[in-house]
């Protein structure tokens, strides 16, 4: 069982994480998963540690340190399936992390980060494909629009798991975005502006604050693109 400390470490990691529109809060929560004694051998602290670190990983300037940080946030969430396989967290942020550390890393490294990628969000869609506002259908179908066809990409998969991740978080800007961005590299400029539009006109979600700030931003920026014909 937990000890208090560490359950307090947990807590205090949630409430850090919940303020990540500051990335220093993030890296504070990193600070106490890890030195969080015993934590090493909780579920509740790695899959979190994954979590954290992939925030930082996005947030990264160079490449090396994305490398680095989703590197490592892999590997913690691969402990966090190896002390309980059957919970979607560890599955997903390994996933998640494999699939970012898949963009910035060479062959053949960047290969088999894919190939993982792709079973570990597999398997987090058999356990809970709701978790994190459709996550795992989420990332699962982004990594089928930017992986190559030779490595078993599929735009036609990316779109139909993007649908369906829509169908359980229609406000997610993440999704929204994400499937704005397929369908404007097929060529559907309609599906695109109507994507886009829903994530400026979605819903405020205090959980999303930061994402759909974020996202709404780069839609207003995109949307104005299309209109005047760039």
């Amino acid at each position: 069982m937990p000890t208090e400390d560490l359950l307090t470490a947990v807590s205090r990691a949630d409430e850090l994480y919940n303020q990540r529109a500051r990335p220093e809060t993030v890296r504070e929560s990193v600070m106490i998963l890890s030195g969080a004694r015993g934590g090493a051998n909780l579920y509740q602290v790695q899959w979190r540690l994954s979590r954290a670190m992939f925030f930082l990983g996005q947030q990264a300037e160079s490449v090396k340190e994305k490398l680095q940080l989703h590197s490592s946030a892999s590997e913690a969430g691969a402990l966090a399936v190896s002390l309980n396989p059957a919970r979607v967290e560890g599955h997903f942020w390994t996933g998640v992390n494999l699939a970012l550390y898949a963009e910035s890393a060479r062959p053949p490294k960047g290969i088999r980060a894919i190939l993982r990628a792709r079973s570990e969000l597999k398997r987090a869609i058999e356990i809970s494909e709701s978790y994190h506002g459709a996550g795992p259908l989420r990332v699962l179908a982004r990594l089928e629009h930017k992986t190559p066809r030779f490595l078993g990409g599929s735009r036609d998969r990316s779109r139909a798991r993007f649908n369906r991740a829509l169908s359980i978080a229609p406000d997610n800007t993440v999704t929204l975005l994400y499937a704005a961005e397929l369908a404007l590299d097929e060529g559907d400029r309609q599906r695109t502006v109507e994507l886009l539009e829903r994530i400026i006109a979605s819903p405020a979600d205090p959980e999303w604050e930061f994402e759909s700030s974020r996202d709404r931003e780069i839609a207003k920026s995109l949307l104005a693109r299309l209109i005047s014909g760039q």
